[in-house]
């Protein structure tokens, strides 16, 4: 088991990443989005933070990683581009450029971050759909099932802290 899940996570680990330095957004190579300084993108605005008591991490980011694969076509085919810049974030671009999503994973929670100064009706929309379904799925992790605390993948600091990131959603 343990071989499988290190072919799943190399499989993973190049995610998006694109050798060509182009800037050019046309091609689909956006190059360098922000600046990070200390853990914050430059420009960016925190929307949500849930706040970890234990955390998996790497369990969680590739479950996390799994779902939003899966959700890069919602709400129409091609409205997100996911990118991993590190083993702890995972980067979605939407498809008219005026914002991207960033979602860090660390020891202290997971954290969620609007990369974009005027973003577009359209992205906010789609946006809050993504987030949306990431907190289902993060919600089914924290209380869904007969598991351990030990053994789950995320337990809370607080446990409405994902009803709380819920109230910080555009449209939710």
């Amino acid at each position: 088991m343990a071989g499988f899940l290190d072919d799943v996570g190399k499989f993973f680990e190049g995610l998006g990443n694109n050798n060509n330095d182009s800037s050019d957004p046309e091609s689909g190579n956006a190059g360098e989005i922000a600046e990070e300084i200390d853990g914050v993108y430059v420009g960016s605005t925190r929307i949500i933070t849930v706040s970890a008591k234990t955390m998996k991490l790497g369990g969680l980011r590739l479950y996390s990683n799994l779902y939003l694969m899966g959700a890069q076509n919602t709400p129409e085919k091609g409205s997100w581009k996911a990118s991993q810049s590190d083993n702890s974030e995972v980067n979605l671009r939407y498809c008219d450029l005026s914002g991207s999503i960033i979602i860090q994973f660390t020891e202290d929670g997971v954290t969620v971050d609007r990369l974009g100064s005027a973003p577009s009706m359209k992205y906010l929309i789609a946006e809050s759909m993504i987030l949306n379904g990431l907190l289902d799925e993060l919600n089914a992790i924290v209380f869904d099932g007969d598991v351990a605390d030990e053994k789950r993948l995320l337990t809370l600091v607080e446990s409405d802290s994902i009803e709380k990131a819920r109230d910080a959603i555009s449209f939710g």
